[in-house]
């Protein structure tokens, strides 16, 4: 499946979190709302979640088959990367 993605913000002084993405599956279906956090083994990407009634988070949306969920990790990652190396070239 063709997997685009885009950073939509980046975050210098939030913590933990540096980014939010796009990704758009197909040519046919967007995800807002995407992660990236830095988390103890290195970057990560969260899909989209929302707090339950229980004040537990749940992801929205999720890829089923592992080879997705490694294929939206690689390009949000590659996007996010791309996007750093674009924003120092600016400054």
């Amino acid at each position: 499946m063709r997997v685009t993605a885009k950073i939509t913000k980046f975050f210098n002084n939030a913590g933990k979190l540096k980014a939010f993405a796009t990704i758009c599956l197909a040519d046919t279906f967007l995800v807002t709302g995407v992660r990236v956090v830095e988390c103890e083994k290195g970057l990560t990407v969260f899909m989209p979640s929302m707090k339950d009634k229980e004040d537990e988070y749940r992801d929205v949306c999720f890829p089923i088959k592992s080879e997705l969920r490694s294929q939206i990790n690689t390009v949000v990652l590659n996007a996010y990367d791309a996007g750093l190396k674009e924003n120092e070239t600016d400054e």
